[in-house]
């Protein structure tokens, strides 16, 4: 069974972005080796120079707290002294749905309070927000915190993908919807041009409401799509550095 690297604890513990974490890591590692090698030639064993090594060098999270402080984005310095960085996701969502609900608004202001629009226009306003809140909380790690790992951030896209699809979905309904009301209205002998052109307006309005929530959700994350590719190039240089590395986790007693 492969040991775990005695660098993976420091990476995992280390909130800072990836640029950071693999300077640390290579200097830890290089100057971890270098130790190892004097202690060597002073008579102690590979073993035992490995642990010695890395007791001494090896960061505790006090340090490491002191050095996310330094390396921590400027932007995200400012909030934290100024109090907004735990505000900035729920701005972010309260901007967004106050759009959206405009914009339901005024699709109910066509069809009433109980038409179509009550139905649907609603849990769009819904949908633009947990799509302005999934970009906000990318954002906020990115650019206020540093550090957004794999995990969350392939969470965060198939999140992002699913609210894309049901924006698209719910517009394509409410489209659907008015326009089977159109073309059953289209029976009535005394169904009216201006009702058709009415009904022409909504079911315009809900596909486009549909579109431009789906618009809104994409190019926002390709907003943010050049800094994870340089993240994600990063990660794998430290997925190299671990295995390329000469250091190995020989006693749990390094620290």
């Amino acid at each position: 069974m492969r040991r775990k690297h005695p660098l993976a604890d420091v990476e995992r513990d280390f909130e800072v972005s990836p640029r950071h974490r693999l300077e640390l890591l290579e200097e830890l590692g290089a100057d971890a080796e270098a130790l190892q090698a004097e202690l060597e030639r002073r008579g102690y064993r590979p073993g035992q120079a490995r642990r010695a090594a890395l007791r001494r060098l090896v960061p505790d999270r006090e340090t490491l707290a002191q050095l996310e402080a330094q390396h921590a984005p400027p932007l995200g310095r400012w909030a934290r002294e100024m109090g907004w960085l735990d505000r900035v996701e729920r701005l972010g969502i309260v901007a967004a749905a106050v759009l959206a609900g405009a914009a339901a608004g005024g699709a109910m202001a066509w069809s009433g309070p109980f038409g179509t629009a009550a139905v649907l226009a609603w849990p769009q306003v819904v949908v633009v927000a947990l799509l302005a809140a999934n970009w906000t909380l990318a954002a906020k790690r990115l650019w206020l915190d540093g550090d957004l790992r794999p995990q969350l951030r392939r969470q965060l896209w198939e999140r992002q993908i699913g609210l894309i699809v049901a924006a698209i979905a719910l517009g394509a309904l409410g489209a659907a919807w008015e326009g089977y009301g159109a073309y059953e209205a289209l029976e009535v002998e005394d169904f009216a041009m201006p009702a058709m052109w009415d009904a022409v307006g909504r079911i315009v309005f809900f596909a486009a409401l549909g579109f431009g929530a789906a618009i809104f959700g994409l190019f926002g994350w390709l907003a943010i799509t050049p800094r994870l590719i340089n993240d994600e190039m990063i990660e794998r240089r430290i997925s190299t550095f671990f295995a390329g590395s000469r250091l190995t986790q020989l006693s749990s007693r390094r620290r």
